[in-house]
């Protein structure tokens, strides 16, 4: 929880979070502010399947209650871990029963997860935290740019962050606190058009991350 804490802190304004910030929408270019609230803690039990939105924001409407902020992110992190579903983590948008709309994430327990690890080799986090650490990065751009989840993504449906999932290319990225992160990049049309961004899994030289490739 201190280094989520730490992760959110910084993130806003940070050369990783402004990767996000060529998209547009209605009001001008996308921001990547983003200001941390502090932590809610939830002692019900948490759902086994991860696929389903709904317990989610039920879950989230009724925790923060009449201090929903509009359109605030609320990421969700339970002690269950993954199992045999496909995702490491999704986001997605809903109404609470006051009318506030909400955007919400949820996030497994990826402690010893193999297949959500990011191979974080510096020492500087655990295991469990840095694989939160990078799919936190990638689900917190994805609400960025796609916040409503109708917003930008590509012909086969995925965003941004999809684009360049589990391709990295900075060993570490500094945020705006100090803290340092492992986390993958985003797809850029702007750096795919003029070559200047590192390869995704694909071999498409479009993804960058606020480091080198900035």
């Amino acid at each position: 929880m201190t280094g989520l804490a730490d992760f959110y802190s910084g993130f806003g304004g940070s050369r990783y979070g402004d990767t996000n910030t060529e998209y547009t929408d209605s009001t001008g270019h996308v921001t990547s502010a983003v200001t941390f609230g502090g932590i809610i803690t939830d002692l019900s039990a948490s759902v086994t399947s991860g696929s389903r939105t709904s317990p989610i924001l039920a879950e989230v409407c009724a925790a923060i209650g009449s201090n929903a902020v509009p359109n605030g992110f609320y990421p969700v992190y339970v002690d269950a871990p993954r199992g045999h579903s496909r995702f490491c983590a999704w986001h997605s948008v809903g109404t609470c029963p006051n009318g506030t709309t909400v955007q919400f994430a949820f996030f497994y327990n990826l402690d010893g997860d193999a297949g959500c690890d990011p191979q974080d080799s510096s020492g500087l986090h655990s295991q469990g935290l840095a694989a939160l650490a990078n799919v936190s990065g990638h689900e917190t751009s994805e609400m960025l740019t796609d916040p409503h989840v109708n917003a930008w993504f590509d012909l086969n449906g995925e965003e941004n962050a999809d684009k360049c999932a589990w391709t990295f290319g900075t060993p570490l990225l500094s945020f705006k606190n100090g803290s340092e992160w492992k986390i993958q990049g985003n797809w850029s049309n702007a750096a795919f058009g003029g070559g200047t961004g590192y390869p995704n899994a694909g071999g498409l030289r479009g993804c960058i991350d606020g480091g080198n490739f900035k």
